[in-house]
């Protein structure tokens, strides 16, 4: 789990690097953060998208706060 405070400061960094990201599924992934939607209003549940090297992966996850 990670929380909207972490998402937030990598995707709207000034120098972008690769992540390591913990899907809600327990999936893990690795690659620069694209872009973040809300998935359920609850506020905590979001849909991310990576750049890595197989292209673009979108996945689930869900914050701590």
């Amino acid at each position: 789990m990670t929380t909207k405070w972490l998402l937030s400061k990598t995707l709207f960094g000034n120098d972008p690097m690769p992540q390591h990201f913990v899907a809600s599924d327990g999936a893990h992934y690795f690659g620069i953060l694209q872009s973040i939607e809300r998935e359920d209003g609850s506020g905590q549940s979001f849909n991310v998208r990576i750049a890595n090297q197989s292209g673009n992966t979108t996945f689930h996850v869900k914050t701590e706060d």
